[in-house]
């Protein structure tokens, strides 16, 4: 994963950094310290790799939920993640990282002390986003000690979903509590205990952006080392899943039976859609619970739903043309159908290039453009009735965004 490639380097140079205080001073010293940060940046990259686990076989350990939720924090300084909410909802929360909930031994940076751990409110499972996908924000800002971005994509900054911090050695400013009797160094409230192990003053709940710092282990004022997961390496994950594509093209027919059915209701297209033209109406789908879904996947439904869109013919005739690619077929087949309605899954974002997409702003977010390509884009800025996809969302290349637009024909 890329993200995890930038990790990586980034505390190498941070190493190969602190090689050169041993080579200069050539003291016991500095190869102490040294070692120490060797020992974080391995606890770093275990803790990474274990929000990741969690996060990409979610669904499996509760059942009737989807998937890249990650934990709460450890708040009372048990291993585990907090019993109930932290915070409300869509406010990230910081707190020791919970290393038993994600089925750890006691992790540790070089120095001795517990990992601590910083969620966003996008992706936490208690209370859980309203919708959690590709295009979940992120509300973790990462820079170096100048403010310089650590995470980029294609010229884009990327914000973290979640953040961890080993706390390294007490600064001058820092009075670190004694030991609780609990497994972690400090007291039992992670909250009181921030200030004392996280060199930053990070807030323990925030519902904006919050600014995270690298810190250089021979910093005497900030030598937090960092490890960061970002939605893209979540779902990078996913798409390695050999059945995530079917989870989502069984969620994709899902909503096309259940829209088949209610367009049948007088009156839904005038509740639910706006009228483009004479002949046409689209809008965003519905969610779980107007369109009847059961609930066993209205979780799953209502995550993705913002991926989905709708068209239909005002009068229930076949006015949409529909130019369906079957990927099951090798090569492909084409063929045109004369549908009454359409439901349409835009896929992954490009990441790059000319055609990239963002998917940030409330203004891009309501811009066709940025969720489907070519003549689907165009037909819905424009409300004409001509549109082309495949009839399957399946994933090429693993490595690669699953980009390509689904479209499901109701006739």
């Amino acid at each position: 994963m890329q993200q995890g490639s930038i990790l990586i380097a980034v505390l190498l140079i941070l190493v190969i950094g602190g090689t050169g205080v041993v080579l200069s001073a050539g003291r016991l010293s500095a190869r102490i310290q040294l070692q120490a940060q060797a020992r974080s940046t391995v606890a770093l990259a275990q803790a990474r790799d274990a929000l990741l686990g969690y996060a990409i076989s979610y669904a499996e350990q509760h059942p009737g939920q989807g998937y890249g939720y990650l934990p709460c924090p450890d708040a009372a300084n048990t291993g585990s993640a907090r019993i109930g909410a932290c915070n409300v909802r869509d406010h990230g929360a910081i707190g020791r990282f919970p290393y038993r909930t994600l089925g750890l031994s006691d992790v540790r940076d070089g120095w001795g002390d517990c990992l601590w751990y910083a969620v966003a409110g996008s992706v936490k499972n208690n209370p859980k986003p309203l919708a959690l996908n590709w295009d979940s924000p992120g509300q973790f800002d990462l820079t170096d000690s100048a403010g310089r971005p650590l995470a980029a994509q294609g010229g884009r900054t990327l914000r973290a979903v979640a953040v961890l911090l080993a706390p390294g050695l007490a600064n001058a400013s820092q009075a670190r509590p004694h030991a609780s009797g609990r497994l972690c160094p400090g007291s039992n409230d992670a909250v009181a205990d921030l200030p004392a192990y996280l060199d930053q003053p990070y807030p323990a709940d925030f519902s904006s952006a919050l600014a995270i710092v690298q810190g250089n282990p021979a910093d005497t004022v900030n030598n937090d080392l960092i490890a960061w997961v970002t939605t893209d390496d979540i779902f990078d994950g996913l798409r390695r899943r050999h059945d995530f594509p079917l989870l989502i093209d069984a969620m994709i027919s899902r909503a096309t039976t259940a829209l088949d059915t209610a367009l049948n209701q007088t009156g839904f297209l005038a509740a639910h859609a706006t009228q483009v033209s004479t002949e046409r109406f689209q809008g965003p789908i519905p969610d779980a619970s107007t369109l009847g879904i059961a609930p066993q996947f209205a979780d799953l439904h209502d995550n993705w739903r913002d991926q989905l869109h709708f068209v239909a013919c005002a009068n229930g005739s076949p006015c949409l043309q529909a130019f369906l690619t079957d990927p099951a077929h090798s090569p492909p087949l084409a063929a045109a159908e004369s549908c009454r309605a359409l439901v349409l899954f835009g896929g992954e974002r490009i990441r790059s290039g000319a055609a990239a997409q963002s998917r940030q702003s409330p203004a891009e977010r309501a811009d066709p453009a940025q969720f489907f390509e070519g003549l689907t884009a165009a037909s819905l800025v424009a409300g004409s009735g001509n549109f082309s996809g495949s009839t399957a969302f399946t994933v090429a290349t693993p490595s690669d965004p699953a980009s390509a637009d689904v479209i499901k024909c109701i006739h």
